[in-house]
């Protein structure tokens, strides 16, 4: 776009000055006695200055067609250079990432085998050691699934504590139980005189 408006700029097209026109005082200039004379002269002059104008209007359009011409031509010739330049860095753009994602999935190959062989490796090793094997899986299983775990928790609890301290937490887990259950019911009586006062003593 820079180059339309250098173009413009370094061309510019100067306006053609309208032509003349004709003075009222020229047709004054006769007698009175020649008065159809003078009608013939305002007539002439009122061709002439018709085709003045109209020759001047011609040529401002011819001038403004140029320069049209001109700027079209100039913005169609930049177009088409910016679109080469695309399509040459599209190109270079397009080989690049097809270079990268060769490289990406020739990486992904290595990790891959390299995945498979510690696999391979681990299945062998646990084949020949059984026993380790069962351990590891009957830890694992107690470790991470919920219901052994706390079979578990609540088996090395009991073992490790006396029963006196099982049964004063048992207690004091009977007493917090039943001050909720208290405070719930005092709760609902006094809901239930609030609902009494409010609908029945209208």
């Amino acid at each position: 776009m820079a180059t339309v408006a250098e173009s413009s700029e370094a061309n510019p097209i100067p306006p053609l000055p309208p032509p003349p026109l004709p003075s009222p005082s020229e047709g004054h200039s006769s007698s009175n006695n020649n008065n159809n004379n003078n009608n013939n002269n305002s007539a002439k002059t009122l061709d002439e200055t018709t085709t003045l104008l109209v020759e001047y209007a011609v040529q401002q359009a011819q001038l403004y067609q140029k320069a049209i011409e001109e700027a079209l031509d100039s913005a169609l010739e930049v177009s088409r250079s910016r679109l080469s330049q695309i399509r040459s860095t599209s190109s270079a753009h397009f080989n690049q990432t097809i270079d990268s994602l060769q490289d990406l999935k020739s990486d992904y190959a290595t990790y891959e085998d390299l995945l498979v062989g510690k696999i391979k490796e681990g299945v062998v090793i646990a084949s020949s050691h059984p026993l380790i094997t069962g351990g590891v899986a009957a830890g694992l299983g107690l470790i991470v699934l919920k219901r052994p775990r706390r079979f578990l928790y609540y088996k090395t609890l009991h073992l490790f504590a006396s029963e006196e301290s099982l049964l004063s937490r048992a207690d004091s887990q009977v007493k917090e139980l039943r001050q909720s259950i208290d405070l719930l019911k005092a709760e609902s009586e006094k809901l239930e005189v609030i609902f009494w006062l409010l609908f029945f003593d209208r």
